[in-house]
């Protein structure tokens, strides 16, 4: 026994005289301060001070212009890959027996739907009329929807009345009144139309089949709304405070293009630098970003002394940009951060009268407003000064050296 628990003695203590060796020498070597319990050495690791890089993608990868984009999608379209939906024809039996108990059905998930739903309203069709309705187009109004619903027989009484969503629902109210399907795509891409159909969604012959694409769509709809369940009829003597969706979610994902879906939107999203041309100058009514072909149309069309203008512009803004830090070249990409490249109303002036471009202060402006009305020039009030005018050529330094190139290459 005693020689047992010697043995042990002796173990422990070689045990705590090794741990005790280790940290002695990390501690000599800087590995670390001293001794600590595992929780002390948690809480001590994370108080301390993390470094956060300073390297931002946006500034790593340069923005696309519309012309790199179109391109980018015309080579993607020719190895899209359509992925097999795991669905066949007994969803739409589902589906439509949802909506005959009286549910509304609202599809969610990555991907177009529009296919899909389409050949749903196909199927549909024996059973009643039907109306889709494309919310992602910008022009579908709720009038537009209205006029759509007003080709079902006995809907409009006559063809001068105005239809409005209160006529419609007392419409379908009635139990000898045919079924109407309602097929809403990119539901979420119209409040309006989403706001308009739920006074007709918890109509008893009203069926709604509608999609959704964007994470927050649901907040388009208030918790009652969503509640609200469909009766059996309309209270005859208020029929408008039927208000609500009963809806069903089904998940949907197909991972299909938007390409339907993409084709009314706004191009000039793509460009990472479209900055409100409010910010620069309110009094250019110019909407969207400058692309290197509106600007060559633009100076295919000025003078001689417009082109050499511009040049001379160009030439200053990119000697400032050279001589500027890197990163703050990489970091401009709107029109309000080319401003710190620019040149002063004045400076361009002085320029532009020793090259002969213009020996006055009315030729040098009837010269600036053709750029000015097309957005190649904008201008705005220097910072810390009063009236003093910044004038700059909107494009980034290797689009800019492309266009002076062209201009060039046309001179000689």
């Amino acid at each position: 026994m005693d020689s047992d628990e010697g043995s042990e003695l002796y173990a422990s203590d070689v045990e705590h005289n090794y741990a005790t060796n280790i940290f002695k020498e990390s501690e000599s070597e800087g590995l670390i301060d001293s001794y600590k319990p595992s929780f002390d050495a948690y809480f001590t690791h994370a108080s301390s001070h993390t470094r956060t890089s300073t390297n931002v993608f946006s500034q790593r990868v340069a923005p696309l212009s519309p012309e790199e984009h179109n391109a980018a999608l015309a080579r993607a379209s020719v190895h899209a890959y359509t992925p097999k939906v795991p669905f066949d024809s007994s969803s739409f039996k589902r589906w439509a027996r949802e909506l005959d108990e009286g549910f509304n059905i609202l599809f969610y998930g990555l991907g177009s739907k529009r296919s899909i739903l389409n050949d749903f309203a196909k199927h549909v069709s024996r059973r009643g009329h039907v109306a889709v309705v494309n919310a992602f187009h910008p022009s579908v109004t709720v009038r537009d929807m209205l006029a759509s619903i007003a080709r079902v027989p006995g809907v409009q009484s006559t063809s001068t009345s105005v239809l409005t969503q209160e006529r419609v629902a007392e419409h379908f109210a009635s139990s000898d009144s045919p079924h109407l399907f309602l097929i809403v795509h990119s539901l979420d891409r119209s409040p309006k139309i989403a706001r308009a159909i739920s006074s007709l969604a918890l109509s008893p012959h009203i069926h709604i089949a509608a999609s959704i694409d964007r994470l927050n769509a649901p907040l388009l709809f208030s918790a009652s709304q969503l509640a609200a369940r469909k009766g059996s009829f309309f209270s005859s003597d208020l029929p408008t405070k039927n208000v609500g969706y009963s809806w069903l979610w089904h998940d949907l994902t197909t991972l299909a293009p938007y390409t339907a879906e993409l084709t009314f939107a706004d191009r000039t999203s793509i460009s990472g630098a479209s900055s409100s041309r409010a910010r620069v100058d309110i009094t250019n009514p110019v909407s969207g970003p400058l692309t290197e072909t509106a600007a060559i149309h633009v100076l295919a069309a000025v003078t001689a002394k417009a082109k050499k203008l511009f040049s001379l512009l160009a030439a200053k803004q990119l000697e400032n940009a050279d001589s500027s830090d890197v990163s703050e070249v990489n970091s401009a990409y709107s029109p309000h951060d080319q401003q710190h490249f620019g040149l002063t109303y004045d400076a361009l002036f002085t320029l532009a009268r020793d090259a002969f471009i213009a020996t006055n202060d009315t030729a040098l402006r009837a010269l600036l407003g053709e750029f000015r009305d097309h957005g190649l020039v904008v201008s705005a009030a220097q910072p810390g000064t009063s009236g003093s005018e910044v004038l700059w050529i909107p494009l980034r330094k290797e689009r800019l050296l492309k266009l002076v190139g062209n201009l060039d290459g046309d001179a000689a």
